[in-house]
């Protein structure tokens, strides 16, 4: 009973030593969730400049801010949830829920809902969007 008592203590005392130091492995999948889904919740805000710092630096040598805020063109999304994470050789595959309008006269009260695969890459020990346009 007493080992069981003990086991248990130190299970919990390793969940919350993890859930301590998670902020110091920022390789981990659970930093690509946070750092995912904080970039897709200013996206959504209209916070452009803080969404156009967690993308990769070849995409900001070749995008400015202004341009990165146009990106999106007529889709409007209203909502993003991280739905599943996973970590392989190039870096990190995000899943996320993505709802959207379209801006056009007409559909502009029709939302839809898709899933889409981001990759994400390791740059200067953090986790930085890697943009579609530039290939997986």
């Amino acid at each position: 009973m007493l080992a069981a008592v003990a086991g248990l203590a130190l299970l919990a005392l390793g969940f919350a030593w993890y859930e301590a130091i998670w902020p110091l492995n920022q390789q981990s999948a659970k930093a690509l969730d946070r750092r995912a889904q904080h970039f897709w919740d200013m996206r959504l805000a209209g916070d452009s400049m803080g969404a156009y710092a967690y993308m990769t630096e070849a995409y900001r040598r070749r995008v400015d801010p202004a341009g990165f805020a146009r990106s999106g063109g007529i889709v409007v999304w209203t909502k993003a949830t991280v739905k599943d994470v996973g970590l392989d050789d190039k870096g990190g595959l995000v899943d996320l829920e993505i709802t959207y309008k379209i801006a056009k006269p007409g559909l502009t009260d029709l939302e839809t809902k898709n899933v889409v695969r981001e990759r994400w890459v390791q740059e200067n020990g953090g986790w930085y969007r890697w943009p579609p346009d530039m290939g997986a």
